[in-house]
């Protein structure tokens, strides 16, 4: 949303300026300003690890179950838990490599089985091969995959969620033209009670889209799953059956749902005798080892102010301003409270966004000449006298997910007399119910995603 803010004398030298600013900003916006992915990699023409038979992985005549079918009766390979594979098409791809100049002895556990693949007849040791993520290679690519998977998935939710060139006509009447996706499911549902699943639940929706639209025209019942002689008898039917949405026991739609990427834990084995102890309802909180010493969190690095430079140790981002930049934050915000300091970052970042000098407000053309005039003027410093930053605007964090704000301290040595000058007498704070909407199964993938990242 663009949001259209007037900056008077804020913006230094007594000067009036019109800027837009696309608020909240955010660090990585040119990463994300293409439309991002629906796959890893080509699922339509996925080749088999040992031959040339290729297989489309979303179809439902040719796709993935076929796909395995054909390991098992031609080449006598068994993957385990393909279902928590995060990419199997990418899967497939790796070990089709690998097995190019390998065997499969050198990878697999190898089986002996009296049966032959089609079960038609018996026989006496034939060979078989598991392929499992007790290979360590195994255990790093299903790894890999998940945790790509998971960040293709939520980026992909995201961009669907917010995207506003969606434009696609109606499935059923012409006249209606959506801008959004959450809108056209939306539309599909109170208009013609279609029950695709809840737009904040969905990912891939235009794939979701062209497939429902796929099964219409081919008149078979989305539900039920019949074909039908025309639409009009199709309709009726849908409509008089109640079924007016997609059949639950079809898999093929579970890469629509947002909660399938979620992935299942198995849960460690625990012996017996500390089972007993566990559930012993003595046992208090300090004998137990229900502690944060697993956690593996990614460090989290912070931005200059001034330009890109990315550190972990704030301290050392601070010495990288002084030196490059000439300004020493520490300095500049001494016997400021701590939301003063708020407003000095985000005064800083917006300024250095619109190419503004934070010094004495005059414009420039581009980054470089404002860098430029900082350097030759030393107006990298804040002015004490007017104080454009000291506005109520400068609240507001210009980057989303700053994490210089995190860093930020009260001054102690002036806290008493900041709370007992007369400015602060009478003041009353009364705190806002805020009311925020998260998607829980948004959040619990994010929150996998981060689990998955290695330490």
């Amino acid at each position: 949303m663009s949001i259209k803010i007037d900056y008077d004398a804020a913006d230094g030298a007594g000067s009036s300026a019109n800027s837009s600013i696309i608020g909240p900003l955010n660090f990585s916006k040119d990463q994300t300003a293409d439309e991002p992915p629906t796959s890893l990699v080509n699922e339509r023409d996925v080749p088999c690890m040992f031959c040339d038979k290729t297989y489309d992985f979303h179809s439902r005549e040719n796709g993935p179950d076929h796909y395995l079918a054909h390991l098992y009766l031609v080449h006598r390979l068994i993957i385990d838990e393909v279902k928590e594979i995060g990419c199997l098409a990418s899967y497939c791809y790796y070990w089709k490599a690998k097995f190019r100049d390998d065997p499969p002895e050198k990878f697999c556990s190898a089986m002996l089985l009296n049966q032959l693949p089609d079960g038609t007849a018996s026989s006496t040791s034939e060979k078989y091969f598991l392929l499992s993520d007790v290979e360590p290679l195994d255990a790093e690519i299903r790894q890999r995959l998940r945790r790509e998977k998971l960040e293709l998935v939520l980026t992909r939710h995201q961009f669907e969620r917010t995207d506003r060139n969606f434009h696609r006509d109606c499935l059923y009447c012409r006249d209606y033209r959506s801008e959004t996706r959450p809108d056209f499911i939306a539309h599909l549902y109170t208009k013609h009670y279609l029950q695709l699943g809840k737009p904040e639940h969905l990912v891939f929706v235009d794939e979701l889209i062209e497939t429902v639209q796929e099964k219409l025209n081919q008149l078979i019942c989305l539900f039920c799953e019949k074909v039908f002689k025309d639409r009009p008898t199709l309709k009726e039917h849908m409509r008089k059956k109640g079924h007016k949405r997609i059949n639950p026991d079809n898999h093929y739609y579970d890469r629509f749902f947002l909660v399938n990427y979620r992935h299942k834990q198995k849960p460690a084995y625990v012996p017996i005798a500390e089972r007993k102890q566990e559930s012993s309802v003595f046992v208090s909180d300090a004998e137990s080892d229900s502690d944060w010493s697993d956690w593996n969190g990614e460090e989290q690095r912070t931005t200059c102010l001034f330009c890109a430079h990315l550190e972990a140790d704030i301290a050392v981002l601070k010495q990288h301003m002084v030196q490059n930049h000439s300004f020493d934050f520490d300095q500049s915000v001494a016997g400021l409270s701590f939301y003063q300091r708020v407003k000095v970052v985000n005064f800083v970042r917006r300024q250095m966004h619109i190419h503004k000098c934070i010094g004495c407000g005059e414009q420039m053309s581009g980054y470089d000449t404002l860098c430029a005039h900082l350097s030759s003027t030393g107006h990298c410093r804040l002015d004490r006298e007017s104080s454009p930053w000291d506005q109520p605007e400068y609240f507001f964090p210009t980057y989303e997910d700053d994490q210089f704000l995190c860093h930020l301290e009260e001054d102690d040595g002036n806290e008493d007399e900041l709370y007992d000058s007369s400015d602060h007498e009478g003041a009353v704070i009364i705190s806002e119910p805020v009311k925020a909407s998260i998607n829980i199964d948004a959040e619990s993938l994010a929150l996998e995603s981060l689990n998955l990242q290695a330490p």
